[in-house]
């Protein structure tokens, strides 16, 4: 599999909550890092059980259901070196009433087939004020 369509079937995977899809690409050590020091999500997330379970499964339950809307804006992967980027735009309605709307980047780095490291880039302060939570000093 090329870097790029790795990531598409992440994208896919993702989209749909698959998360047994997504274990095929991701490797069981991956590491996902939340790229700042100024949110308490920012922080590395290590292997599936601090993605899925850690990560996803926080927000998963900050969100409202069925209101988490995705849409890839772009996805450009380097196949020498490995590494792909996915720019998404998201929005979601949170229990608390809030609306979260961010843009991000995520970074992927690709080995032997399987994405082994992802850093997340995106407005901290959009998400901070979204949930509520007071932001952590750098």
């Amino acid at each position: 599999m090329t870097v790029k369509s790795i990531i598409e079937a992440f994208w896919q995977g993702h989209s749909t909550q698959d998360i047994d899809a997504l274990k095929t690409i991701m490797s069981k050590d991956v590491t996902w890092t939340v790229v700042g020091k100024t949110c308490p999500i920012a922080k590395t997330y290590s292997g599936w059980d601090g993605f899925f379970g850690e990560l996803l499964g926080g927000l998963g339950d900050a969100f409202k259901p069925g209101t988490l809307n995705m849409v890839v804006k772009g996805l450009y992967a380097d196949e020498d070196a490995g590494v792909g980027f996915l720019h998404l735009a998201e929005t979601a309605t949170l229990h608390n009433g809030q609306i979260l709307d961010v843009e991000l980047v995520d970074v992927f780095t690709v080995r032997d087939g399987k994405i082994v490291e992802v850093r997340e880039i995106m407005d901290l302060a959009a998400v901070n004020g979204a949930f509520g939570f007071a932001e952590v000093s750098a």
